[in-house]
């Protein structure tokens, strides 16, 4: 491998690790939230599952989504 594509690529799995980490940190209530600058590594491991765990559909089902293709006002 040539030594751009390695540079690439690590570039484009460390935006994706920090996108499902940044949605996994929103995820949760702020009050639980811990500081940026106070993440470890393990810190950044379960917020990338929560991350995908919300995005994949997995995590915590979506209350108005058991009402989705109801018509309105029943």
């Amino acid at each position: 491998m040539k030594r751009g594509t390695v540079m690439v690529t690590a570039l484009y799995v460390l935006t994706l690790i920090s996108v499902f980490a940044g949605i996994g940190r929103l995820s949760m209530p702020r009050r639980e939230r811990a500081p940026l600058n106070t993440w470890t590594l393990r810190d950044v491991y379960f917020n990338v599952r929560r991350g995908l765990a919300v995005v994949s559909g997995f995590g915590p089902p979506d209350p108005a989504s058991r009402h989705a293709g109801q018509p309105l006002g029943r």
